[in-house]
């Protein structure tokens, strides 16, 4: 793997590097994430193009479209789940009796993330995957419901809060398993989450996005990363 070629990471907020403002409860981009330190830290370019709210379907098409345009890229890291994972919780308070389905069912995000992975390799571009931190189960549900959402209706589809993350947590088992499947490099951002004994502290008061401690950790496992390939180039 050529890390000191042209590198591209596409994903959601979480590489984003977007926190809750818990002033004002408004979401920004925090610098904490640190793309840029890492970039001259280890002498490569790195471009970020993720965006919040992000899901594969979305990222996939945008990267299609970038490598197209810009296929001098050697590497690419892609980082998607948390919000294909995630629920319409407004339908899913008014009809706790009905089914619902994720914003990308399971089957689809793991054929699009196949698909993803063949365009690259199409490319000559090594692909790059992240399993996805964890989230606060509790917390994101009071998140959720902040607004007027019945906690009592979308508990009741649930059956417990810790559905919440059991959901997620067969995305980032899928993200694996492709890795795996592709002899794919994997940037487990998941186990460094969960390695850590008050992992809760790590992450705003959504549940879901971490905060610059949970950014510091994202940092510093991406380091171990590069360093580790690099070390295996020499």
């Amino acid at each position: 793997m050529k890390l000191k070629d042209h590198i591209m990471i596409f994903g959601d907020s979480i590489m984003k590097g977007v926190v809750l403002s818990e002033s004002d409860a408004r979401y920004k981009v925090s610098n904490i994430l640190g793309i840029d330190a890492l970039a001259k830290r280890f002498g490569l370019s790195i471009e970020n193009r993720s965006r919040f709210g992000c899901t594969l379907e979305k990222g996939f098409g945008v990267l299609q479209r970038t490598i197209d345009r810009e296929p001098d890229c050697g590497t690419v890291i892609l980082e998607y789940g948390g919000n294909d994972c995630d629920f319409d919780w407004a339908q899913v308070s008014a009809e706790p009796e009905a089914e619902h389905q994720p914003h990308t069912p399971i089957e689809r995000f793991t054929e699009l993330y196949a698909g993803a992975i063949e365009f690259l390799n199409g490319k000559g571009i090594v692909p790059v995957l992240t399993t996805l931190p964890p989230l606060c189960s509790e917390r994101y549900l009071n998140w959720i419901c902040r607004n007027g959402l019945s906690r009592e209706n979308i508990l009741s589809w649930l059956g417990d809060a810790n559905a919440i993350y059991r959901y997620q947590e067969r995305y980032s088992r899928a993200v694996e398993q492709l890795a795996e499947r592709f002899q794919t490099p994997l940037i487990d951002l998941r186990s460094a989450f969960l390695a850590e004994r008050q992992m809760e502290k790590l992450f705003c008061s959504d549940g879901i996005h971490p905060n610059e401690k949970g950014q510091q950790l994202i940092q510093d496992t991406f380091a171990r990363f590069f360093e580790s390939k690099l070390e295996a180039a020499c």
